[in-house]
């Protein structure tokens, strides 16, 4: 097995609020320049993954890999339009990150597996509108 962790990296660039502007941004601040940004053009990001070595960290995502590590761009993630989501209903589709392809599996990160029942959760929520 050979483990990999992957990122995307808008095209872009990454771009940051100060503190004082965190404070006045409102709570849908990242889904109105997202609708703002796909109506001018598509949004892109770029899809990295970084090959890991025997030793690096897989059980802690915290804990980083060495800079040195292989990369190679897998892909591109292209959003083209967007609209908000308060007036649009929850699809009923549960994101769980556990359910893998054929030969991916899962470190031993308990984050991770934390996440199919805390999703599950969530997922519950939003279709009973809590």
């Amino acid at each position: 097995m050979t483990p990999v962790r992957w990122r995307f990296v808008p095209q872009e660039g990454e771009k940051s609020l100060s503190n004082e502007a965190l404070k006045t941004a409102g709570a849908d601040f990242l889904e109105k320049a997202l609708i703002d940004s796909t109506a001018q053009k598509p949004a892109r990001w770029d899809m990295l993954v970084t090959i890991g070595q025997p030793g690096d960290p897989q059980g802690d995502p915290t804990q980083p890999w060495p800079a040195q590590r292989p990369e190679f761009k897998a892909g591109t993630l292209t959003i083209i339009s967007a609209s908000p989501q308060k007036t649009s209903m929850c699809e009923s589709i549960n994101f769980d990150p556990m359910v893998m392809a054929d030969g991916i599996a899962p470190t031993n990160d308990p984050v991770l597996r934390f996440r199919s029942q805390a999703y599950a959760v969530s997922f519950g929520k939003r279709l009973t509108g809590q």
